[in-house]
């Protein structure tokens, strides 16, 4: 009973948090609801000649900055195909809330384009850096994004990441410098370089049930490659270290334990995803048919570093209309080579367990039907089941086995402006959680 009223508590609180972060993003709406459409082209005015094309800029860009990612340019003739594109690179891109006015002049039959956008130097995150920041596994919670007005005519920035959940913390300081852009294509080339700290957390269950957190911290650089289309392609290398507050108890030849001493590693990374390009309350055809990310980690000797292993990460949703309804179908499949620091052990979530199923390998299998989620509303109700499973190699204990131990569960999830509540069983009988809309596939 007692267990049950701190779960209670603790949902109040996060609910209240929430609510706060969600009037914040409510207040800004109004400013930007005129930048939520691409602009059209009237019958009258296409193929005119473009005279002029200017940007008025608020917030954190500078015009030099804007004006890279417009492929339309005086001496153009004006066609909605071309616009619709400057209109995708300005907000998909760079980032920034936009709008047009076109303007006639009636005597030679021209036209001028006078682009007008905001950047936001605060920002609420409605989804782990799925898509935000490449190379990086996703974690529950929620997380807010402040970055720093453009500091040279290219568009680099320094930004400051933050992703909170009820256990696992993420904090990043972050350099991006776009190296070039192409507004024909709709892609942009990156260079990301960023200092980071997180607290993970692994539930232990023997010889006592306890939350044992790990901390780590390092360094990263990265080249990212990405499109409108939501298409992205990285490489990069990190630095690491990180060390457990406890041990696991876990003995495999696989596995070596942080709390025994601090494990480094020296990184290399790339990867390729689409993810799509419509907010999370679009997460259905037309909008969003396929979401999917490959990863690749190998953690090299050298340099400081303490083990050697490698990382592969699978993860693919598809999404298929029913009618106003849609199914969704996730896998997700984690495999591991080598010696793994248990601060890095692999986890797969599911709603129905307090505890993740961690281990150096792990899958999640995921079905959801989302009823009448196309149509309008503030109200929507899911019904899903999963399952889970984790292994450790070379593992011989009951609580860290050699072979894959599945759970499921099945449940009920109801939406609401954003916030998603889901009421799970599986074996271990009911339980409550919540997030923000777009924190699953």
């Amino acid at each position: 009973m007692n267990s049950y009223y701190r779960s209670l508590r603790s949902i109040i609180v996060a609910v209240g948090i929430l609510t706060v972060l969600a009037s914040i993003r409510v207040c800004s709406a109004p400013a930007a609801a005129a930048g939520e459409r691409p602009p059209q082209v009237s019958t009258i005015d296409r193929g005119a000649r473009i005279d002029d094309v200017s940007i008025e800029t608020y917030g954190i860009i500078n015009r030099a900055v804007a004006m890279r990612y417009l492929s339309v340019h005086a001496g153009d003739l004006l066609e909605q195909r071309a616009l619709e594109r400057d209109y995708t690179n300005l907000v998909t891109l760079a980032g920034l809330r936009t709008r047009l006015e076109i303007r006639r002049h009636p005597e030679s039959g021209s036209v001028s384009l006078h682009w007008i956008v905001m950047g936001k130097w605060f920002e609420t995150t409605d989804h782990p850096f799925y898509g935000d920041q490449p190379l990086t596994i996703p974690i529950e919670g929620f997380g807010w994004v402040f970055t720093s007005h453009p500091l040279d005519e290219r568009g680099a920035t320094v930004s400051s990441y933050s992703q909170v959940a009820l256990r696992a913390q993420l904090a990043r300081i972050v350099y991006t410098k776009p190296l070039w852009v192409d507004s024909q294509s709709g892609r942009e080339g990156d260079l990301i370089v960023n200092t980071f700290g997180a607290r993970g957390v692994f539930r232990a269950s023997e010889p006592v049930t306890e939350d044992v957190y790990s901390w780590a911290t390092g360094n990263e650089v990265n080249y990212l490659v990405h499109g409108t289309d939501g298409t992205q392609v990285e490489f990069g290398f990190r630095n690491t270290r990180s060390t457990s507050a406890k041990p696991t108890y876990i003995t495999a030849p696989s596995v070596d334990d942080t709390f025994y001493r601090p494990a480094r590693s020296s990184t290399f990374e790339a990867g390729a995803s689409h993810r799509c390009p419509a907010p999370p309350t679009q997460w259905y055809p037309p909008h969003c048919y396929l979401q999917y990310r490959v990863e690749a980690f190998d953690s090299i000797g050298g340099l400081g570093a303490t083990t050697e292993s490698r990382t592969l990460f699978a993860d693919a949703a598809q999404y298929d209309r029913v009618g106003a309804s849609t199914l969704a179908l996730h896998v997700a499949l984690n495999r591991t080579g080598g010696v793994l620091a248990t601060s890095g052990l692999l986890c797969a979530y599911t709603f129905g367990y307090a505890k993740a199923t961690c281990g150096t390998d792990a899958n999640l299998l995921q079905a959801e039907f989302r009823i009448a989620d196309a149509r309008p509303g503030p109200l929507k109700f899911i019904l899903f089941t999963e399952t889970a499973a984790s292994r450790v190699r070379g593992g011989d204990q009951p609580f860290a086995p050699s072979s894959f131990a599945w759970r499921a569960d099945s449940g009920v999830g109801v939406l609401y402006h954003g916030f998603r509540f889901n009421l799970a069983y599986g074996n271990q009988g009911g339980r409550i959680t919540y997030e923000v809309l777009g924190q699953l596939f």
